[in-house]
């Protein structure tokens, strides 16, 4: 059985989420295609890095366990280090494992699974890669054992996934990739997280600007060591962004969608985690009447760009060394092809 799901990346929130702030997320046209075919070991093929691995599933039951028992400690200790160099260990063997023994135990499934992985969306650029992979991993296996979830429970189990990849996931992402189209998300406690309603966006670019020269961690803790009056007030003004962009949206009142990306887009280079390419971007698209904004953490990775005149759009980034990505935005989520 095969299943899709989609990349995603913010239209508006990213840092100010961590202070409590909203943030709107919306799912990408690139999207993570999962091949489950039961069997009576486990095999785990993923043709973007070219592993192919075969374990028993007793194998699969064991390193799942030693992960998930992993996690538990490291979240006592508040440190996740211990955690991350045990899955990224032998090209990321256990982490292997242990998502496929997560869908399986979530799934109450005691059988093998053979799995193949083909994804279009890129790792390491801040659109939501392992949100993707592993919602797509458990509604295809899900699908394939006759097991009929709703989106609510692949998003449960995909959290899980996150949770040994990631450590503390704000479970963002993963809603994005699950739900698909816009989904509106709140840090809390417990997480607000509402799938939103909205016309199809259109007329929007994205542009990889290079791989993050600091890693998410390290830029939020960049953000936070500012003087805290001035970070606050930009914080704010982000935060009070949010529902105006959301009414934008509602109404497709492009003129104000486009003037909020820019100014978020100003307060994130106030922050400083904007690059010379993100600046660089931005400004000629700006000059052509558009809207640009750095997508996620920043300092790289990837952007959104938007111009009523995609074609022009797609020239003037294409005209300063960047290739566009053609890829719609809020498109539909995890789904059975």
């Amino acid at each position: 059985m095969i299943a899709s799901a989609p990349g995603k990346v913010h239209l508006i929130g990213e840092h100010a989420v961590v202070y409590g702030e909203p943030a709107i997320l919306t799912s990408v046209g690139l999207r993570s295609f999962v091949t489950a075919t039961a069997a009576e070991n486990v095999s785990y093929a993923d043709a973007r890095f070219g592993h192919n691995n075969s374990y028993s599933l007793e194998e699969v039951k064991s390193k799942t366990v030693e992960v998930l028992d992993l996690w538990e400690k490291c979240n006592e200790k508040k440190n996740f280090s211990e955690l991350f160099e045990n899955i990224k260990a032998n090209k990321y063997e256990n982490y292997k494992c242990a998502v496929i023994g997560i869908a399986l135990e979530n799934l109450g499934i005691d059988s093998g699974v053979a799995i193949e992985i083909k994804s279009d969306v890129p790792a390491g650029a801040g659109m939501g890669s392992s949100s993707s992979l592993g919602a797509a991993l458990t509604q295809a296996i899900a699908a394939e054992f006759g097991k009929n979830l709703s989106v609510d429970e692949v998003n449960n189990i995909t959290f899980k996934m996150e949770q040994i990849i990631h450590g503390t996931p704000s479970g963002g992402d993963n809603s994005a990739c699950c739900f698909g189209k816009l989904i509106w998300f709140q840090k809390g406690s417990p997480n607000i997280i509402k799938p939103l309603d909205i016309p199809k966006l259109e007329d929007f670019a994205l542009v990889y600007t290079g791989p993050p020269t600091k890693n998410t961690g390290e830029l939020v803790q960049m953000v936070r060591n500012l003087e805290e009056s001035y970070r606050n007030q930009r914080i704010k003004d982000i935060g009070e962004m949010v529902p105006v962009m959301l009414e934008a949206l509602k109404k497709k009142d492009m003129p104000t969608i486009r003037k909020i990306i820019n100014k978020t887009q100003s307060n994130l280079k106030d922050l400083g985690v904007s690059t010379p390419q993100i600046d660089s971007i931005a400004s000629a698209v700006r000059e052509i009447g558009g809207a640009a904004k750095l997508c996620g953490a920043g300092g790289g990775g990837i952007m959104i760009c938007q111009h009523d005149n995609k074609e022009k759009l797609i020239d003037v980034i294409s005209s300063i060394g960047f290739k566009p990505l053609q890829a719609d935005l809020s498109v539909d989520g995890v789904k059975i092809e």
